[in-house]
């Protein structure tokens, strides 16, 4: 009989624990990305506020989510690798397509000539000219007018020269979404654990006292 409660007491104690991670939200994802869409306009911004924009993302290339705040997506772009380094700043939600893995190219790795000429000296020299190789950010509406985002010699800036096309990225098939769990779905789960846990410990208590009883 003592081993009969015993086993019985063990299996009632598992049944709490996985009523318990059962009832236990799963948590959140710590990485996922997102990337612009085909004939999306999307700035990366330096401040939750579009007066900050800095560049737009290139079409087809991803930003990595790192939290999101008041409909806006705290994001980085590009890594610290050969003439790019990273840039941190915030994008809309709108107009991005959040993925669980990046593409194939996570950011558009394109470089610009940068000339930099000094002023005529006549006929006498040829004026100095010095060339640079500028790592392509994105694109800048101004106006009428098109500049590029760059980091060249240390230093992030606009350029006149723009980028007229490049290489996209191959986009994955669109998936089904997953249909969210709703609040009462949630609800439910919490009270069944609780009934279950419930339930397992009266037994418990039950097998505690009748096991202190002396025989007649």
């Amino acid at each position: 009989m003592n081993v009969f409660k015993a086993v019985l007491t063990a299996a009632l104690i598992t049944l709490i624990s996985v009523s318990a991670a059962f009832a236990a939200p799963a948590s959140a994802e710590s990485a996922r990305y997102a990337y612009a869409g085909l004939n999306s306009t999307v700035y990366i911004c330096s401040e939750k506020s579009a007066e900050s924009a800095l560049f737009i993302i290139p079409q087809t290339y991803c930003v990595e989510i790192l939290s999101e705040e008041d409909g806006w997506y705290r994001v980085k772009y590009a890594e610290d690798n050969g003439a790019y380094r990273a840039v941190y700043g915030y994008c809309r939600k709108s107009g991005l397509v959040t993925v669980k893995e990046p593409l194939e190219n996570l950011y558009l790795d394109l470089s610009l000539k940068v000339v930099y000429k000094a002023e005529s000296t006549g006929n006498l020299f040829p004026p100095l000219e010095i060339e640079l190789t500028a790592a392509y950010y994105g694109a800048y509406a101004l106006g009428d007018s098109v500049l590029s985002y760059v980091y060249c010699g240390e230093k992030f800036g606009y350029i006149t020269q723009t980028v007229e096309s490049y290489p996209l990225n191959e986009l994955p098939e669109p998936t089904v979404a997953e249909v969210p769990e709703t609040p009462d779905g949630n609800s439910a789960m919490l009270i069944t654990a609780i009934v279950i846990t419930l339930i397992a410990a009266i037994a418990i208590i039950v097998i505690y006292i009748s096991s202190k009883k002396k025989p007649l």
